[in-house]
C-alpha cells in the first residue's frame, strides 16, 4: 500500500500507526515511512512535524511540539512520548531538575542541541552514541505477530546486552552510525546487524551482564517517579563500604574487588571503559563516595550499585532508610532551634524532668555584679589559661558581659585567654584532622576533607602551613587520562580482532572500492579507537592494506 502522493506538492498524510508492544518513537516513525511509500527522509520528516527539518536522532528526539495533530492524535503529547517511548527516563533519577528540565525543552523544540551535553554524555567516558539494538528472536517473533520487525525501546537502553525476554545477545544496526553515512528511517533487519556471539562469553561474564542489563531496566522504570539526591547517594556508598569494612581500606579491599568485578563486564565493547586496574578502581570509589560537585552517568552509578547490593531495589531501600534520617536528624535540629529561641539566648537546651508544672525550676536571669577582690584575681588566673567563659559564667555566677567587660578592662589578659583559646582549638583541631586520616590511610586530600569539610576550612585559614604539609603525604588521587596505558598492547588485540572479523568474513570486502564503512560494519568498535590519531598504527597499516588489495586472501 503506497499513501504518499508524488503530485501533490503540500501533501499531508491522513494515515496515522497505533504503537507496538514496548515500540520505541524512532521505530513507529520508521513504519509510517515504509507504509506512506515515501522517496526519501525528508518527506517522511515533514510529513510527521510542522518543521523543515530531514531526520531524527533515534535516542533522543527533537520537534516533538510540532508533531502534526494527526500523529498526536494517535501517539499522545510530547510529554508522554518522552516519557514512554524514548531511552529519557533513564537518565532522569542521576540529574538534576534543572538539566531534565533543559533536556525536555530540547527535545519539543526544532534543534537537538547541547541535550548529550547537559546530561554528560559526552564527558561520562561511556559513548554519547546509543546504536539501535535489535534481537533475532524478537525480529522473527514480531514479524510472525504484527508483519513488521520493530524496535523495542527495552533493547535501546545504554547499558543493555542481553534481551530480557529471549536471553540472547543484541545486535546492533549499522545504519545512523557516525560513520555510516547519511540519516536514514529504518527497521531491524538480520542482514544489517553486527555479529556479537554471547556464547563467546564465560558464563560468569554472561551473568555479570544480565544482571546488569536487568538494573538498567530498572532504573529506567523509576525514571519518571523517582529522582536521587547525590548527597545522599554518596552518604549511601560511604556507609555501604564502612558496613563491608572497606571504606578505611579502599586500597587493599575494596579497588581490588571492585576491579574484578568490573573485568567480567568489560568484554562487551561498550563497557571497556571501566577500571580495570586497583588504582583506577579507587579513583572510581572516591569519585562517587565524596561530595558531588556535579551529576555521573547513571552507567557508572549502576556498576556501583551492582557491585555494592546486587540489585537496584537493594540500594533504593538503603537510600530511603538514609533520606528519612536526615529527614529526622533535620527536623529535631529544627525543633531544638524553635525551644533555644524560646527559652533565650543563654546558648544552651533546658530539660525538663517532670510535668508541665516544673517551669519553676527555670534559673533566674543573672546581673552584671561587683567582683571582690580575690574573686576578680582568681577569675583573671583563670582566664589567662585559656578557660572557656561560659564555664567561669557557671562556676561564679556571672554573665558573660560582666566576663567580656573584665577582659576589656585587662588588655594582657585578653591576650592571653586569646593566644590560649586559639592554642587549644588549634591542637584539637590537628588531632581531629589526624584521626580522619588515620581513618581513611589510603584516601586522597579530597576524600578526607569531604569527611569534615568545616574542619579542613578552619585548619586552611588559621593553620595553613602545617595543614599544607600533612595533605602532602597523601595520595593525590590521580590517575591521568594516559596513566599506564599499554597502546602496544591494545593495538596488537585491535588488529588481531579485525583480521579475525575479515577471516570469518572475507565476502565482505571483495569489491572494487572498500571504504571505512564497510570496515566499521565488520567491527563497529574500530571507529572509536581511532579516534586516537597517534595510536594503532599497526591496525592503521593493516587498514590500508586491506583497501589497497580489495580481494585479499586469508589474512594473518
Amino acid at each position: 500500500m503506497r499513501i504518499y502522493d508524488q503530485g501533490s506538492v503540500h501533501w499531508q498524510p491522513t494515515v496515522a500507526l497505533n504503537w507496538l508492544e514496548d515500540e520505541t518513537f524512532f521505530s513507529v516513525c520508521s513504519r509510517h515511512h515504509v507504509i506512506w511509500g515515501s522517496p526519501d527522509a525528508m518527506t517522511t520528516f515533514r510529513g510527521l512535524f510542522q518543521s523543515e527539518g530531514n531526520s531524527l536522532p533515534h535516542d533522543f528526539p527533537h520537534s516533538l511540539d510540532a508533531l502534526r495533530h494527526p500523529m498526536r492524535a494517535v501517539l499522545g503529547d510530547p510529554d508522554v512520548i518522552i516519557s514512554r517511548r524514548t531511552i529519557f527516563p533513564f537518565f532522569r533519577p542521576f540529574q538534576s531538575q534543572e538539566h531534565i528540565q533543559a533536556a525536555l525543552n530540547i527535545m519539543k523544540g526544532l534543534q537537538l542541541g547541547s541535550i548529550k551535553y547537559k546530561l554528560g554524555l559526552v564527558t561520562g567516558r561511556f559513548g554519547a552514541e546509543h546504536p539501535l539494538k535489535a534481537c533475532h528472536a524478537c525480529i522473527d517473533a514480531d514479524i510472525n505477530n504484527h508483519g513488521t520487525s520493530y524496535w523495542h525501546l527495552c533493547h535501546q537502553y545504554p547499558g543493555v546486552s542481553i534481551c530480557p525476554i529471549h536471553k540472547q545477545m543484541l545486535q546492533e544496526s549499522i545504519h545512523n552510525r557516525q560513520w555510516s553515512g547519511r540519516f536514514r528511517w529504518t527497521l531491524p533487519d538480520k542482514g544489517d546487524l553486527t555479529s556479537w556471539d554471547f556464547a563467546g562469553f564465560n558464563s560468569i561474564t554472561q551473568h555479570a551482564l544480565l544482571q546488569l542489563s536487568n538494573s538498567v531496566l530498572d532504573l529506567a522504570a523509576l525514571g519518571n517517579v523517582r529522582s536521587f539526591d547525590p548527597f545522599i547517594v554518596s552518604s549511601v556508598y560511604r556507609n555501604t563500604l564502612q558496613e563491608m569494612d572497606f571504606l578505611n581500606s579502599i586500597s587493599q579491599k575494596a579497588a581490588p574487588s571492585l576491579a574484578k568485578y568490573a573485568a567480567l563486564l568489560q568484554p562487551y565493547h561498550s563497557l571497556t571503559s571501566l577500571p580495570h586496574t586497583a588504582q583506577k578502581a579507587r579513583t572510581y570509589i572516591e569519585h562517587l563516595v565524596r561530595n558531588p560537585r556535579g551529576h555521573s552517568h547513571p552507567l557508572k552509578h549502576l556498576v556501583m550499585i551492582n557491585w555494592l547490593f546486587g540489585q537496584v531495589r537493594d540500594f533504593i531501600d538503603a537510600y530511603d532508610r538514609a533520606k528519612a534520617e536526615k529527614a529526622e536528624k533535620a527536623e529535631k535540629a529544627e525543633k531544638a532551634e524553635k525551644q533555644s529561641v524560646q527559652f533565650g539566648r543563654v546558648g544552651q537546651y533546658l530539660q525538663f524532668e517532670g510535668s508541665a508544672e516544673s517551669t519553676e525550676t527555670l534559673p533566674q536571669k543573672l546581673k552584671p555584679k561587683v567582683l571582690k577582690p580575690h574573686t576578680r584575681s582568681e577569675i583573671l588566673r583563670r582566664l589567662r589559661k585559656g578557660t572557656p567563659k561560659k564555664l567561669i559564667c557557671s562556676e561564679f555566677k556571672l554573665t558573660i558581659s560582666t566576663v567580656n567587660k573584665l577582659l576589656r578592662s585587662e588588655a594582657l589578659v585578653k591576650k592571653a585567654w586569646t593566644e590560649s583559646t586559639h592554642n587549644k582549638t588549634l591542637l584539637k583541631n590537628r588531632s581531629e584532622w589526624k584521626s580522619l586520616i588515620k581513618k581513611h590511610p589510603n584516601s586522597s586530600a579530597k576524600l578526607v576533607r569531604s569527611e569534615n569539610p568545616k574542619l579542613y576550612a578552619w585548619l586552611y585559614r588559621n593553620d595553613k602551613s602545617w595543614l599544607l604539609k600533612e595533605t602532602e603525604r597523601l595520595p593525590t588521587g590521580r590517575t591521568g587520562n594516559n596513566s599506564k596505558v599499554d597502546w602496544a598492547l591494545r593495538d596488537e588485540a585491535l588488529e588481531a580482532l579485525l583480521i579475525t572479523k575479515l577471516n570469518e568474513d572475507p565476502c565482505s570486502i571483495r569489491s572494487s572500492k572498500v571504504s571505512n564503512k564497510d570496515i566499521y560494519t565488520l567491527a563497529p568498535e574500530l571507529s572509536i579507537c581511532l579516534k586516537s590519531r597517534n595510536q594503532y598504527p599497526r591496525t592503521r597499516a593493516l587498514l590500508q592494506k586491506v583497501k589497497n588489495c580489495h580481494q585479499p586472501s586469508k589474512l594473518h
